[in-house]
């Protein structure tokens, strides 16, 4: 089972990769497209939907803990729905104003794991096709999730 140091090292990871990724990108590198699902995203894009997804962590952690074991907690979202919802909540930011809502997001991400129950990080729950102990789950879809954009972000054609 991940650990809870493994998830905070993993959040400050995060922060430090997308930081160091993105310190010299210029307007054009912000605007080009490495996403190709949900209609296509732009690297900027794709920095709102991280930003987004580590901002809705806290609830779904609660979700969880509210759930039954097997049971499914993410059976009637529509992850394209919340995935446009978090891109187009941060659309009019600023490149600069995203970077600190992302490093902020992921902060708040590293506090909430220190404050939480271990029985909490232990619990078995089910995220979509995905059954295992909570920490593991945010292991896989925060902080896996966040490195593989982080990745895609910086792999475009240089000039």
């Amino acid at each position: 089972m991940t650990t809870r140091d493994e998830l905070i090292d993993g959040f400050r990871m995060i922060i430090r990769e997308g930081q160091r990724t993105t310190a010299n990108f210029g307007p054009d590198d912000w605007g080009y497209t490495v996403h190709d699902e949900e209609g296509g995203w732009t690297v900027r894009q794709l920095y709102a939907h991280v930003t987004g997804v580590a901002e809705v962590m806290p609830g779904l952690v609660g979700a969880l803990a509210q759930s039954a074991e097997g049971q499914n907690v993410v059976a009637s979202v529509n992850i394209d729905d919340l995935n446009a919802q978090s891109v187009a909540a941060k659309a009019d930011l600023s490149e600069s104003d995203l970077m600190e809502a992302f490093k902020t997001a992921h902060e708040a991400a590293v506090k909430f794991i220190q404050e939480l129950p271990e029985d909490q990080l232990q619990q078995q729950r089910r995220f979509g096709q995905i059954e295992a102990p909570v920490a593991d789950l945010l292991d896989t879809f925060f902080i896996i999730h966040a490195i593989s954009h982080i990745y895609h972000a910086t792999s475009r054609p240089l000039n």
